[in-house]
This record gives C-alpha cells, sequence and structure tokens, in this order.
C-alpha cells in the first residue's frame, strides 16, 4: 500500500512539473506571438507616416520652384535631404530623445518658412532638463504640419505655434484660423500618433479645440514606460 501511495505521489508530481512546464510554454509563445504583432502594428503605423511626409514636402518644393529662385529650391533640397537622413538613422527605434525629435522638426519648419517667410512663427519654449525625455519618434513634426495645413498663414494673419513643456508633457498650440476652402479633417495624424504612443507605452495623447485654439499634448517618456 505503501509502495502504490509514494507511486501515485510520484506521478502526481511528474504530471504538476509536466503541465507546469507546458503552462510556462503556452505563455512565452503567447508573449512572442503579442510583441510580434505589436511590432507589426507599430511598423505599419510608422510606414503609414512617411509616405504621407514625402508627398506634402514634394508638393511644398513644386510650391517653391514656382514661387522663388533655383538657389532657395536648391536650397530645399538640401534640408529636405537632412531630414531623410534622420528617417534613415531612425530605423526601427521606437523611442528617441526629445532633443533629436526637435531637431527634426526645427528642420522641418526652416523648410516651410522658405515657403512662408515672417508669416510663420514657431515660440520655443523647451527648458535643458527637458532634453534627455524620450518621445514617439515623428509625432511632433505631423502637430506642426497640421497646424500649418489646416489655418490661414499670411501677411494679414500670420501664424503662431507654440511649443512648450508643462507637466512633463510636450504640448504644441495654435491659435485657430482655418482656410475657407478646407476638407473636414479626417485626424489621421492624431489618430496615428495616438496608436503608437498607446502601443509603446500604454501612454495616451490629449488634444483639445476651443474654437479659437487648438492645442495636443504629448507625454514625455523614460526608456522604463516602453512596454515589453
Amino acid at each position: 500500500m505503501i509502495i502504490i501511495l509514494l507511486t501515485i505521489m510520484i506521478m502526481a508530481i511528474y504530471e504538476a512539473i509536466y503541465y507546469n512546464i507546458r503552462f510556462k510554454k503556452s505563455v512565452r509563445e503567447e508573449e512572442q506571438a503579442n510583441k510580434a504583432l505589436v511590432q507589426a502594428q507599430l511598423d505599419a503605423l510608422q510606414n503609414q507616416t512617411q509616405p504621407h511626409f514625402f508627398f506634402n514636402t514634394l508638393n511644398t518644393l513644386r510650391d517653391l520652384i514656382d514661387q522663388n529662385s533655383r538657389e532657395e529650391a536648391k536650397e530645399f533640397v538640401d534640408k529636405l535631404s537632412e531630414m531623410y537622413r534622420f528617417l534613415l538613422e531612425l530605423g526601427n527605434d521606437d523611442l528617441i530623445p526629445l532633443m533629436k525629435e526637435l531637431r527634426f522638426a526645427k528642420a522641418y519648419i526652416h523648410i516651410q518658412s522658405e515657403r512662408f517667410g515672417e508669416n510663420l512663427k514657431l515660440n520655443w519654449d523647451i527648458p535643458e532638463t527637458s532634453l534627455d525625455s524620450m518621445i514617439v519618434p515623428m509625432s511632433l513634426q505631423p502637430l506642426l504640419e497640421n497646424a500649418i495645413k489646416h489655418n490661414v498663414v499670411s501677411k494679414a494673419k500670420p501664424l503662431l505655434i507654440n511649443v512648450s513643456i508643462q507637466d512633463n508633457k510636450l504640448v504644441v498650440a495654435n491659435k485657430l484660423e482655418p482656410k475657407s476652402t478646407q476638407l473636414p479633417s479626417t485626424k489621421v495624424g492624431l489618430i496615428n500618433i495616438e496608436k503608437r504612443y498607446t502601443l509603446i507605452s500604454g501612454k495616451s495623447i490629449e488634444f483639445e479645440n476651443e474654437g479659437n485654439r487648438f492645442r495636443v499634448w504629448l507625454p514625455l517618456l523614460t526608456v522604463s514606460d516602453k512596454r515589453d
């Protein structure tokens, strides 16, 4: 009887160990599948932003060639090549330092200033202590692009965009002067940024339309905020 009981206990322990190993393996496989799915979603979202950016910058170049000298157009192309170098260096990085994202955004604004001159004004209020914070790449530039795309930028109504830090968030704000002929916004850019923030960190962006002013808040992150 003792031998039988010992045999049953050993078999029970063996079965428990076996199913525990199977369970852990199943959990690991599920985690790997989920990570692969999240990465595929991120890749799709990042691939969505770059052709959109390329299309818009080509349109800007066309307008510049029509309105300005060949030398100004060549300078535009040089700045554009710097921006595409940033995209190539970015690779598959899910988070980058705010300092790097600001360089990319300022290069974009420099290009747009060739087109709009003094009618486009940027107020950068970024303390040095925030420059090492992390941010989702290509999240600031689309917000600047949207502000320029959907608002009047003229001598009579210059566009001022404020970029600042508040409560550990990057805030982009501008006064609304909607163009009379624009189509309703689909908010594709905002949705893209929102999805990438959620997939990477689980945190959400915020935006607010006050009727005469539009603001967006992008959380500043750390490497530890990145989801495993």
